[in-house]
């Protein structure tokens, strides 16, 4: 039984893959859905090399001929998960690996299980009942994908983490917090979707 589907979407990010690829735990419970969106580096290639290099991993590796955008693709991977939990991975970003099967651990049928991120300059953004607004982005927590199933990205305006979010609070998640450490979260970095909004360019 899949109990976490990872969904990690991919652009011109070959030189993340092996580290993301590579910090995931191996457990016969987590599968792993990779997208590349028509990246014009060799991502593709990377993953599907990854994907035969490495057997244990249950990697499952998509490719798409025109460039859709992340919130397009990830909600591509959400109609193909199986796991009983679903959890986002940026394709720049990797998880703690020893402290992510530890968080897996704790997931005993909330709706929401929340891990904390640590970013580039060693701070860490703490998950808890009052910050889980602020710290809107899928990659926060683990969804059990029969409470939060039907949500999908918006595929218009700026704010689609904080619209999904939102979707899904309104819901009333029962929610766990584990205050594990568990994701690198590659911020702040040129280019990412945080900067651009930021910056006012999306």
């Amino acid at each position: 039984m899949i109990k976490v589907s990872i969904i990690s979407c991919f652009y011109n990010e070959e030189q993340y893959v092996d580290r993301l690829l590579d910090s995931i735990p191996r457990r016969d419970d987590i599968e792993v859905l990779a997208r590349d969106d028509a990246s014009t580096d060799g991502t593709y290639a990377k993953l599907l090399a990854y994907q035969e290099a490495h057997p244990e991993l249950n990697l499952k590796v998509y490719h798409d001929d025109v460039n859709h955008g992340a919130f397009y693709n990830g909600n591509q991977l959400l109609d193909l998960a199986t796991g009983e939990y679903i959890h986002f991975v940026d394709g720049d970003d990797y998880v703690y690996t020893d402290a992510y099967s530890q968080a897996i651990d704790q997931i005993n049928g909330e709706d929401c299980v929340y891990i904390n991120l640590r970013v580039n300059d060693g701070n860490v953004f703490t998950l808890a009942e009052d910050t889980r607004s602020y710290f809107c982005a899928p990659t926060t927590k683990f969804v059990r994908r029969a409470f939060g199933g039907d949500i999908r990205f918006p595929m218009e305006g700026k704010l689609v983490d904080w619209d999904f979010n939102n979707e899904l609070l309104s819901r009333n998640p029962v929610s766990k917090y584990t205050n594990i450490t568990a994701y690198h979260y590659n911020h702040p970095r040129e280019g990412s979707i945080c900067n651009l909004v930021t910056r006012g360019l999306m």
